[in-house]
């Protein structure tokens, strides 16, 4: 069970924090990012609740599992580092294992589990859990405050651009651009015109405006 004395930590878009945990569990969030804990672990677990994006570095306690519940599934690791993308809104979820091993369970299904190893990601698809072999962790980047750019569905980039750089982003298109690069990156300093520009040099050809009173940016 939690702490009853519990602690939320809300990342705005557009900015990213770290933060390290009474276990000395190093934690990265990412914008747009809430992470619940309890103010003391029990003396059963260590569990948090995690909505969004974070990059977990647990400190090792074998006697006190670490778990992270999220809306898909629930996380259980003893000693490691990994990242998780939960989005409940758009039902995306994926975890990545950088070091060490944990234990995957789908909370629709608790019968699914998925043990992963090094360089494992886990998706959610159509409500069931699947494991894929990752070669590098380029889409971590976002802890060094970059965004990776690769082949992926348009509008999925889009909500990542719309958490970091902290704008509203409209797709007024019949069909989405196509993104034609293998893999690069973009730094979010430069700001969310900059990205918008690399990714016109690497996509099929899309034009945008951007209404600086509202925020919002409309793609054509």
């Amino acid at each position: 069970m939690l702490s009853k004395q519990q602690t939320l930590i809300s990342v705005p878009a557009g900015q990213r924090m770290q933060m390290t945990l009474a276990d000395g569990t190093l934690v990265h969030l990412n914008a747009g990012t809430t992470l619940e804990y309890p103010v003391v672990f029990s003396h059963k677990d260590r569990r948090v609740k995690l909505t969004g994006e974070a990059l977990f570095e647990v400190a090792h306690d074998a006697k006190h599992p670490f778990i992270v519940e999220t809306f898909a599934t629930n996380l259980q690791v003893l000693g490691t580092k990994f990242n998780i993308l939960a989005d409940p809104n758009n039902e995306v979820f994926s975890t990545t294992l950088i070091e060490g091993k944990v234990k995957v369970t789908n909370r629709n299904d608790p019968a699914e589990s998925i043990i992963m190893q090094p360089n494992d990601m886990v998706v959610l698809e159509n409500g069931r859990l699947y494991k894929e072999r990752v070669p590098d962790f380029a889409d971590l980047c976002w802890t060094e405050g970059l965004i990776h750019l690769k082949k992926m569905p348009f509008d999925e980039l889009m909500a990542i651009f719309e958490r970091a750089f902290d704008v509203r982003i409209e797709i007024e298109r019949e069909t989405l651009p196509q993104i034609d690069v293998m893999s690069g990156e973009v730094r979010i300093s430069d700001g969310v015109d900059y990205a918008l520009h690399v990714l016109q040099l690497v996509s099929s050809e899309f034009t945008y405006t951007r209404d600086e009173k509202t925020n919002v940016i409309v793609i054509k």
